[in-house]
């Protein structure tokens, strides 16, 4: 299938060895159709759910209490495991099981631990697709609807970092193709950071969204990442931290940003021998120092249990000192940005980021002299809802909406103001826009019978069918 398309691509003719041996690639591999495991059927429990997973009839079935679905795609290379996605209808899911490589084991998603009502009904957004398919098709404005071909190029593609390749095929030359190497220091690390970043929040520019940054960008040119003032303390990391990582290590800082990603890494292949591969890497700049074994990464770089990662470990890219504590990089009180937007962006910016992980009066304090548009729309009355301010709530929501009709969420955040505010007639046409716009758009439901608890075991009802 990779080669297929790659060849369709017009790449394979003249970069034959690079297509094939990227395709075996963890990014080449980035999602795929479920394969079989060992073991083929595992059954576990977690509070009061039974979760089962096994192998039938050539389809992989998960199975939580009596209720079993295939699986349609798994996410991951498979070197630290497996997440699988199901489709209902047009819209995908995230299974709640997962294969754990390194242990030979079926367990709990990422993020599942904490919750005791397994269910096949986390979404599968385009943001998170964003960075794990090659291309995928969501349907604007909604959580999680995709087009008929939902994920029409599995992989990450080749155009993921030399962005568009037609006119290179039309004409072939180095001047008509992205070659990160030869960009400035942050388009050229922006390529990676557009999924090795993850930080505490990404907020879009307005009029964008994640799927319009090119290689060649800054990743400002489309949205900011937002990252912890100052990191905290611990023994683990997060996985999608790499290039933080990366940057407060000694060797980074050392080279006045000569370092990047892909001084180490070859983004084409992946090394026969890994540990002799990386200690190559390691003495081409500390050829002087006298190592005390036979890969320096095991002490300098070791792998560590990653805070959001289930149960998986990651390797540490701070390349601490033995004995130095690691970091934390994750959502704490104060943000950043990791690298600021254009002026007039940065209030904005940084108030989503506050309002993205839920500290409202940092938010509001940035957000309310910010020209509105329908994200900071949004933000405010979600700020005046949770104030009980439902009045304003209303207004914001309502702004919002007008700016962007066909977005779901904002259609269904609309509706839980005017039920705060007592009018109820609103509440439930708003409710019913959102789940004409996103049938399988749960909390419309739960708001719904909420709206109606006369008829609340209707809207449940009505909710499992569309489930079937």
């Amino acid at each position: 299938m990779w080669i297929a398309f790659l060849a369709a691509a017009s790449c394979l003719p003249c970069h034959e060895e690079i297509v094939r041996t990227y395709a075996q690639t963890g990014m080449g591999r980035s999602i795929t159709r479920p394969t079989v495991e060992n073991p083929v059927r595992q059954e576990g429990s977690h509070g009061s759910a039974r979760w089962v997973s096994l192998w039938n009839n050539k389809q992989l079935i998960h199975v939580i209490n009596d209720e079993a679905r295939p699986m349609q795609w798994a996410v991951g290379s498979g070197h630290e495991g497996k997440s699988y996605l199901l489709q209902l209808g047009d819209a995908l899911f995230q299974s709640p099981l997962s294969w754990y490589a390194r242990r030979r084991s079926w367990d709990l998603s990422p993020g599942y631990r904490s919750d005791h009502r397994l269910s096949f009904l986390r979404p599968a957004t385009a943001e998170c697709l964003g960075c794990h398919a090659g291309a995928a098709a969501p349907i604007a404005g909604t959580v999680n609807r995709y087009a008929a071909e939902a994920i029409p190029e599995p992989g990450i593609t080749c155009g993921r970092c030399h962005g568009d390749g037609s006119g290179h095929v039309a004409q072939p030359r180095r001047g008509n193709i992205v070659n990160p190497t030869r960009l400035g220091q942050a388009a050229r690390d922006s390529v990676c950071e557009q999924c090795h970043l993850g930080g505490s929040a990404r907020v879009t520019n307005p009029g964008k969204q994640f799927s319009d940054f090119r290689p060649g960008l800054k990743l400002e040119d489309v949205f900011s990442v937002y990252v912890q003032a100052v990191p905290t303390s611990t023994d683990r990391i997060k996985v999608v931290s790499h290039s933080e990582q990366l940057a407060i290590s000694r060797c980074s800082i050392a080279s006045g940003g000569k370092l990047w990603c892909a001084t180490c890494h070859d983004p084409h292949r992946e090394p026969v021998d890994a540990v002799a591969y990386y200690q190559a890497k390691c003495v081409s700049c500390h050829a002087q120092t006298k190592p005390h074994g036979d890969a320096c990464a095991t002490c300098h770089m070791p792998r560590t249990d990653a805070v959001d990662g289930g149960h998986t470990a990651y390797t540490d890219h701070r390349i601490r000192k033995p004995g130095v504590p690691k970091m934390l990089l994750e959502r704490s009180t104060d943000l950043r940005a990791w690298r600021e937007p254009a002026g007039a962006l940065r209030s904005r910016g940084l108030g989503l980021a506050y309002a993205g992980t839920g500290q409202l009066e940092k938010a509001y304090a940035l957000l309310k002299d910010v020209p509105g548009d329908a994200a900071v729309n949004d933000a405010l009355g979600l700020i005046f809802l949770r104030a009980d301010r439902a009045a304003l709530a209303v207004a914001s929501f309502t702004l919002a909406v007008e700016a962007d009709p066909r977005n779901s969420a904002r259609r269904l955040n609309l509706a839980a103001a005017y039920f705060a505010a007592g009018n109820l007639v609103k509440a439930k046409a708003q409710a019913q826009e959102a789940i004409t716009l996103e049938p399988l758009l749960q909390d419309a439901y739960v708001l719904m019978a909420e709206i109606e608890p006369g008829r609340a075991e209707y809207w449940r009802d009505l909710f499992a069918k569309k489930l079937r």
